[in-house]
């Protein structure tokens, strides 16, 4: 009987060793198989990553436009000249007529010399013949951009009512109400900061995507924009 009960708790012992090295065996696959996941995903995002060297081009009649990073907020007309229709990644440049490296079924539409509109997310963004000399301050004029006061200046904001709007833009007649911004594009620095300091009774010149809110005139609370490519500000042109 003795010998019978030391047996069985030296069987059961065995187990539990084997149990025990079964489990540290699993654990250390699951860490091997985690980690291998870990490697795969990093490897498939430098992946991605090098299938996006060129930014947004498409080529249609024999000219290779990229895109500008714009919206063209005076093109209205929703009708189009024609679309992309074949495709390659982001590795390479477009090399046949109607073909992008960022998809197909886009429409287009010719616009200007040197410059054509494509309709992502159900707006024109502007693209820019890839051998065009740059043109200014590389801003197309079509992009939606206004005069401004600057009649209050915060750490983080400025509140400014518009003093002129170029009369090809729909939103002119809007602008009754003073427009609060965001300063995240801001070119104006102080010690190597963006800083709104001295802006009050300034002039700037605004760009934005064209997309406004809170501009019922009724309402109290200021006109918001959607997207701010950048706040200019007027130096020697201070406003009284």
């Amino acid at each position: 009987m003795k010998r019978f009960l030391f047996l069985s708790m030296a069987i059961v012992a065995v187990l539990s060793v084997a149990c025990a090295k079964a489990g540290a065996n699993e654990t250390i696959n699951a860490d091997k198989q985690s980690a291998s996941a870990h490697a795969r995903e990093r490897a498939s995002g430098h992946k991605e990553r090098a299938e996006h060297n060129y930014p947004p081009m498409v080529k249609v009649a024999g000219v290779v436009y990229v895109d500008t990073g714009y919206e063209n907020a005076m093109a209205t007309c929703t009708t189009t000249d024609g679309e992309i229709k074949t495709a390659v990644d982001g590795r390479k440049m477009p090399v046949n007529d109607d073909e992008s490296n960022f998809g197909t079924g886009y429409g287009y539409q010719f616009w200007e010399k040197g410059y054509m509109n494509v309709r992502r997310n159900n707006r024109w963004i502007l693209f820019k013949d890839l051998d065009l000399k740059n043109d200014g301050d590389g801003i197309p004029k079509w992009v939606a951009h206004f005069t401004a006061k600057v009649i209050k200046a915060e750490e983080d904001s400025l509140l400014v009512e518009v003093t002129d709007v170029d009369d090809g833009f729909y939103f002119k007649e809007r602008m009754t109400k003073p427009i609060v911004l965001s300063i995240e594009n801001l070119d104006h620095a102080k010690d190597g900061f963006v800083s709104t300091e001295g802006l009050e009774g300034k002039a700037v010149e605004v760009y934005f995507g064209g997309e406004i809110k809170n501009a019922e005139p009724e309402s109290s609370v200021p006109i918001h924009l959607e997207t701010i490519y950048k706040i200019h500000v007027k130096e020697g042109n201070g406003m009284k």
